[in-house]
């Protein structure tokens, strides 16, 4: 068999393997930039949440809430903290509830 027709034969190969990575490449792209246009939209989605959970946390909204449900926003005068745990540390709390302790 001729030279020729060897080195035609191997670069029909290479060609062809090109035009497989090649196209693999281009499918791999129109991947990435769906995912990139998924990602801007997820930001965009996230935004606009954040936007609204500030301004249902702004301070003219936190007031109009507090009076309609007849709450006032003033510190009391004798308040305590209290601390709740649900893990299962001790005996007590095998029960599957949450117990309540209080620190002075």
């Amino acid at each position: 068999m001729p030279d020729w027709i060897t080195n035609l034969f191997l670069i029909a190969i290479f060609i062809f393997c090109y035009l497989i990575v090649y196209c693999k490449a281009v499918a791999l792209g129109y991947k990435v930039s769906e995912f990139e246009r998924r990602c801007q939209q997820m930001k965009n989605w996230n935004q606009y949440y954040r936007s609204q959970i500030l301004k249902e946390l702004s301070l003219e909204n936190v007031k109009c809430r507090a009076a309609s449900m007849n709450l006032s926003l003033e510190i009391p005068e004798t308040w305590r903290i209290i601390s709740l745990s649900t893990t299962d540390d001790t005996e007590i709390q095998r029960d599957n509830k949450a117990h309540a302790e209080e620190s002075k």
